[in-house]
């Protein structure tokens, strides 16, 4: 199973991301760590980087995934405000046989900022709304990140457990 965090940046993805994780025994594959450790010196990388980063995640998820099929991979990285984006996770995700599930992280921008101030994110995000976002396409979990964390990943998790159930009585 693969679940992916969408959402504006600051609205908490990366937090439920490790917590999911976490709480799912799951790899966490973060495109920020991912250029940490590649790329000590960057604050900031380009677009073409940034979809090279993203790149290699996938193919470590479908490294992992082959290894150990059962493994929850939590991908944190990518907004998913465009749909290009989710139809191309989708079609990955269908062509190596695993389930996808897309969590939409959501707050108000003032917590984000909030949340964000004196951080890389923040001075990136700079309290600026990406009027070009899109809505990410359905089917997804939408989750409001003002809530605990606690609150949040239990929703989450049961979401999932829901989702998974229903996708194999499907399958029967």
């Amino acid at each position: 199973m693969i679940v992916a965090l969408g959402g504006r940046p600051l609205t908490g993805k990366t937090t439920l991301a490790q917590a999911l994780a976490d709480a799912r025994h799951g790899a966490l594959l973060d495109v920020v760590a991912l250029r940490r450790a590649l790329f000590l010196e960057l604050v900031t990388v380009s677009p073409e980087l940034h979809n090279q980063l993203y790149e290699w995640l996938l193919q470590a998820a479908m490294w992992q995934l082959e290894r150990e099929p059962g493994t929850v991979i939590v991908l944190d990285g990518r907004p998913l405000t465009r749909v290009r984006d989710v139809l191309s996770l989708r079609r990955f995700t269908d062509g190596i046989g695993h389930a996808l599930h897309i969590i939409e992280c959501v707050c108000p921008d003032t917590v984000a900022a909030q949340r964000g101030r004196g951080t890389d994110s923040y001075e990136a995000w700079d309290g600026k709304r990406d009027d070009s976002a899109e809505r990410i396409p359905e089917p997804k979990i939408f989750v409001d990140t003002l809530r605990p964390l606690d609150s949040c990943l239990r929703f989450v998790l049961d979401r999932i457990s829901t989702a998974a159930e229903e996708e194999l009585c499907a399958e029967q």
